[in-house]
């Protein structure tokens, strides 16, 4: 049971090679906009096509270098929270 621990800390998960969640972000982006592009503009698919492999090369890279990325982020969109001040005092404060 450990080593299942262990294993999930020191390998976050990755989606062809990249962070996961940076790289579904990327994908649930950039599939929607490749389809309205061809509905409504009628675009040529090869330009998002480059486009989305670019943009996935680069989380990759940034990837390599992090591979932490994931948990950072949603580490950071639990705590990014404005806190309601009880006194009226400058700034932020975190007691009640």
């Amino acid at each position: 049971m450990r080593e299942d621990i262990l294993k999930a800390v020191a390998q976050p998960p990755k989606f062809l090679f990249a962070p996961f969640v940076p790289a579904l972000v990327n994908l649930g982006i950039q599939f929607p906009m490749l389809f309205i592009g061809i509905g409504l503009a009628d675009m040529n698919p090869l330009f998002f096509i480059v486009s989305i492999l670019l943009s996935h090369a680069v989380i990759t890279a940034y990837g390599i270098k992090e591979p932490h990325m994931s948990t950072m982020l949603q580490a950071y969109g639990q705590s990014n929270k404005i806190s309601k001040n009880l006194y009226s005092v400058k700034g932020n404060k975190f007691a009640p």
